[in-house]
């Protein structure tokens, strides 16, 4: 295997456990709402059983759908930065973005804004 292809692989596999993590976070938190509706033992059970059945499927969905987004942005990319430089750039993009929801979810802060601010100021 290539290198390029481990790299593409690596950024494949660091955005989907990104996504995927945002996905079941999303998911106990909706179930964390019912959680004073049920026996405490019972509904453990039930919210990491539905994170198990959630978890793998989207892992595999995902994964296709980031290796698919991806390699369409790669070819489109082709012309004005390069099938290397094109994967960078997508990953860098990528991972931007999943840091801001995780700051807006973590912290209710708004990194652009924080950046437009810092670049007006």
């Amino acid at each position: 295997m290539s290198m390029n292809r481990k790299i593409f692989n690596f950024f494949v596999l660091t955005i989907t456990i990104l996504l995927v993590n945002l996905l079941t976070t999303f998911i106990a938190d909706y179930l964390m709402k019912y959680r004073d509706h049920n026996n405490y033992l019972r509904f453990t059970a039930i919210g990491m059983g539905v994170i198990v059945v959630v978890f793998y499927p989207a892992f595999e969905y995902l994964n296709g759908i980031i290796e698919k987004f991806t390699t369409r942005f790669l070819k489109k990319g082709n012309n004005l930065f390069g099938r290397i430089l094109g994967v960078y750039i997508t990953f860098f993009v990528m991972l931007f973005t999943l840091y801001c929801v995780y700051a807006h979810i973590w912290f209710n802060i708004n990194v652009l804004k924080i950046i437009f601010n810092g670049i007006i100021n």
